[in-house]
């Protein structure tokens, strides 16, 4: 029990005041000595784990920065795509109102050509259809195509459209 004051109790407890080098009362230089290679085990590991982190954080900035010029890259597509469209709207309003203006005319021979011209094309894609649903590979394919253009030949010059 007499022992008891012999060792700093609180110091032991809650360590030294002084923090310089010397032994404190109830430590050992081995033990500072040990708490010091400890603490620079520590931050060696922080250090490490912190160019980790730098690698990691510019990597996701590359990353980000590539989705941007990507975004950038598809938007300038779409409106490119959008322009385009509007193009081609209005082409086609010009066609129709031309049509419109042709089938409506007093001679009903254009009106019929195009209406026979429309019935053939309709008729060979019924028969397409049917035999398979389209040209086996390897198949000339072009050749629906020339009975079409054969029949609005034939119908352009008056005649029966007779398909060899």
């Amino acid at each position: 029990m007499a022992d008891r004051y012999k060792v700093d109790q609180r110091a032991a407890l809650f360590g030294g005041r002084s923090r310089t080098g010397g032994n404190t009362i109830g430590r050992s230089a081995d033990t500072n000595l040990e708490g010091h290679a400890h603490r620079e085990t520590l931050e060696q590991q922080n250090d490490s784990r912190l160019s980790e982190l730098e690698a990691k954080v510019s990597q996701l900035k590359d990353i980000t920065r590539g989705i941007g010029r990507e975004t950038k890259e598809s938007l300038g597509f779409l409106d490119n795509l959008g322009a385009t469209m509007d193009k081609a709207g209005s082409l086609l309003k010009g066609t129709l109102g031309q049509l419109t203006t042709m089938t409506s005319a007093k001679n009903g021979r254009s009106g019929l050509l195009i209406c026979g011209f429309i019935t053939l094309f309709v008729f060979l894609y019924f028969l397409s259809s049917l035999r398979g649903g389209g040209a086996a590979p390897g198949a000339d394919a072009s050749a629906p195509a020339a009975v079409a253009l054969a029949g609005a030949k034939s119908l352009r010059q008056g005649g029966n459209a007779t398909v060899r």
